[in-house]
């Protein structure tokens, strides 16, 4: 009896210490789910035509629409997080977001609290500005968004979306992940030094223009290119992607056109009345053409030289693994 009685009991204790055990095990790294509090700051501020509007967001998206109008109007979203009401509460209300001028310089200033271990805030930035002005936005995590602005835009992004439309100066991007959206854009190659409308370079992701003119220049690590409508001159060149670009009816015979792609297919289709001398090389693919090229010289056994037309202008094609088709 007794010698039974001891053996559950002590059967009974170990089944507890697993449990014991197994339950620990479960709940290892485990936190509460945490609070969001949210408030809304609106900011106002006079801007004179031509003057630059800058905002820098570590964790928040940025978007910007140009109007007719004479001030600058910032709507600012702050979202904080933490393991409990009143401290949410307190990281929103200590976060600051003010508008600064300087000069010509107009930008918004966000400052945050020291956050500890499960706290965090976001910033979201939403402006409208005066069209006729330049742009400069930067964010760490975060997606831009810019539309109907006539200046200059200056964008960098670590982590985020870029989607832009209907800007009539120049496009500068600089981004290291995310997709990129150009559409219906002048890029004035006249506001850049180096006769570059729309220079973009990209680490990894998607890059894809429409209704773009003033001569483009695209640089993706890992990423395909797509360039729809285009006027001016193109050079794009990615390590991994395919490349395609479709010239406007309404552009020029007469083009300098560098398509470099390491791994991918190219499809080119050329303005009407296209004229250029012509290189086109793949190491491992097919050419096909719809336009008449008068072979001038081979390069080895994968690639071809020659003219198109009276050879005006200038047309490279070239890809390491991928057929190459021109239109």
């Amino acid at each position: 009896m007794k010698s039974g009685c001891f053996k559950r009991i002590l059967l009974i204790g170990l089944l507890c210490s697993l449990i014991a055990v197994a339950g620990c095990y479960i709940y290892v790294g485990y936190s509460a789910p945490l609070v969001r509090y949210e408030r809304t700051v609106q900011l106002s501020k006079p801007m004179a035509a031509g003057s630059l509007f800058a905002a820098k967001s570590r964790d928040g998206w940025i978007t910007a629409t140009g109007g007719d109008v004479t001030d600058c109007n910032v709507t600012a979203t702050i979202i904080a997080r933490a393991n409990s009401e009143k401290n949410a509460r307190r990281i929103a209300e200590e976060t600051t977001v003010k508008l600064e001028k300087f000069g010509n310089r107009l930008t918004v200033k966000v400052g945050k609290p020291i956050l500890m271990t499960n706290q965090s805030v976001d910033v979201h930035l939403k402006a409208t500005i005066p069209k006729n002005c330049d742009v400069e936005f930067g964010t760490d995590d975060g997606d831009i968004t810019i539309e109907n602005v006539t200046g200059k835009v200056n964008i960098t992004t670590d982590d985020g979306s870029v989607a832009l439309s209907r800007i009539g100066g120049s496009v500068k991007i600089r981004g290291n992940d995310g997709s990129i959206n150009v559409q219906d854009v002048n890029g004035d190659a006249r506001l850049q030094r180096d006769g570059v409308g729309i220079d973009i370079q990209t680490d990894d992701g998607k890059v894809t223009l429409g209704q773009v003119g003033g001569g483009i220049k695209v640089r993706s690590n890992d990423g395909s290119i797509r360039v729809d409508e285009v006027i001016g001159d193109v050079k794009l060149e990615t390590d991994d992607g395919r490349i395609t670009v479709v010239y406007s009816q309404d552009a020029g015979g007469v083009c300098n056109v560098s398509l470099i792609t390491h791994d991918g297919a190219i499809d080119f289709t050329a303005p009407v009345d296209f004229s250029a001398n012509v290189e086109i090389i793949t190491d491992d693919g097919a050419i096909n053409t719809d336009l008449p090229i008068k072979v001038t010289g081979k390069l080895g056994k994968s690639g071809i030289k020659g003219t198109i037309g009276t050879g005006e202008g200038k047309l490279y094609i070239k890809t390491d693994d991928g057929s190459i088709r021109i239109r």
